[in-house]
């Protein structure tokens, strides 16, 4: 790739820097405004005037990334862009810009001189990742790969031009990570670092190509960071391995250590170490930490379940497993770390399909013996 500005400043995941550089393309270009509007915001584009905004404090509610107001003689549109790299949404972000309040403050900021009854508001979550979605159902999922038929759209400005095309430049190259070949070398794969996190896209592309035995199933891939680790991870299980759910009756909660255990893989990947551990895990369904399910399940009952959970374990180690090294904590029950150093992305998918294959069938065994 030539240089890039947003690679120079070292900008390209700060939110706020794209979302200036998408409001000021906007407000630079008409032709590039018809076509955001069109392609990206599915709104008609007869109006007499528009602007884009960035980060309009909206008071308790928040700040916005960018408020798009667009005025006709019939109607006033009050877009609202939440613009996603890394980050994942704030608490009830995405609610909170979607209630009344946030849409009466842009009103009386922006567009006062409009009835509130011709403001018609939409809500945009602008998005890298194709997994990230907004907890409010009124916002439409919009990836950054859509801005890429936008290319060309700015040609008013030759500064906007500039701008947008090494953007489109850099999420062209990020999407292309969603690619993968059965001959490529792994881990060249997944630590290729573009600064937008793009090798995530590679991991999941990664995991979906495995052949899945015993009618296991993918139920997601997941991106975290903790101090000095960030790591990608999926979760491998079916409906067996977790048939129930606590359950709660004005306040108490019940747990029948029968029925609710939730039993699955968790492949990860550490980015920085080059890392990829699958954790096997016996927690308790849906998921809680060990706080609070001790301070919210009678004695008894998690008495109960532990000692089943004890007998899973010590029957799985009696099978005779290989690779599985067990202990752990209140989730975790096993581990098992994976070599994937010079291996193409054919020889590592066997490595997994084996350790699934082998472990699921024990599995299965021992919950039919339970």
């Amino acid at each position: 790739m030539n240089e890039n500005i947003f690679r120079i400043l070292g900008v390209q995941t700060r939110e706020d820097c794209i979302s200036n550089m998408l409001a000021y393309v906007f407000n630079s270009s008409r032709k590039f405004q018809h076509e955001f509007l069109s392609k990206i915001c599915k709104s008609n584009t007869d109006f007499d005037k528009c602007k884009a905004y960035t980060r309009i404090s909206t008071g308790e509610t928040g700040i916005p990334d960018i408020v798009i107001v667009c005025n006709s003689s019939k109607k006033t549109e009050l877009i609202i862009l939440e613009n996603k790299l890394k980050a994942d949404e704030g608490k009830d972000q995405t609610e909170k810009y979607a209630s009344d309040e946030t849409i009466n403050v842009l009103h009386q900021k922006l567009c006062s001189q409009v009835k509130m009854e011709d403001i018609h508001p939409k809500f945009i979550f602008l998005t890298l990742f194709p997994d990230q979605k907004p907890l409010s159902s009124k916002f439409r999922t919009v990836t950054h790969k859509e801005l890429l038929s936008l290319r060309g759209k700015s040609s008013e400005s030759n500064l906007a031009d500039q701008l947008l095309n090494h953007w489109l430049d850099l999420i062209e190259l990020f999407y292309k990570k969603s690619q993968i070949d059965e001959g490529d070398i792994v881990l060249e794969k997944l630590q290729d670092e573009d600064g937008l996190d793009g090798s995530y896209l590679y991991f999941r592309a990664f995991l979906s190509k495995l052949a899945l035995p015993n009618d296991l199933k993918n139920e997601g891939f997941f991106r975290a960071s903790q101090q000095g680790r960030r790591y990608y991870g999926a979760i491998f299980s079916k409906d067996s391995w977790h048939p129930s759910e606590m359950e709660e009756n004005h306040g108490s909660w019940t747990l029948d250590p029968k029925k609710v255990f939730n039993i699955h893989f968790e492949p990860q990947f550490n980015v920085l170490s080059g890392i990829f551990n699958i954790y096997l895990h016996y927690e308790v369904n849906p998921y809680e930490t060990l706080t609070w399910v001790r301070n919210n399940i009678p004695k008894t009952q998690y008495e109960k379940y532990i000692s089943r959970r004890e007998k899973f374990v010590q029957l799985l180690i009696e099978t005779g497993i290989k690779k599985w090294e067990f202990g752990g904590g209140s989730n975790q029950i096993a581990k098992v770390q994976l070599d994937f150093n010079n291996l193409s992305v054919r020889e590592a998918l066997n490595k997994i399909e084996e350790i699934f294959g082998e472990t699921s069938k024990a599995i299965d065994s021992i919950l039919a013996k339970l």
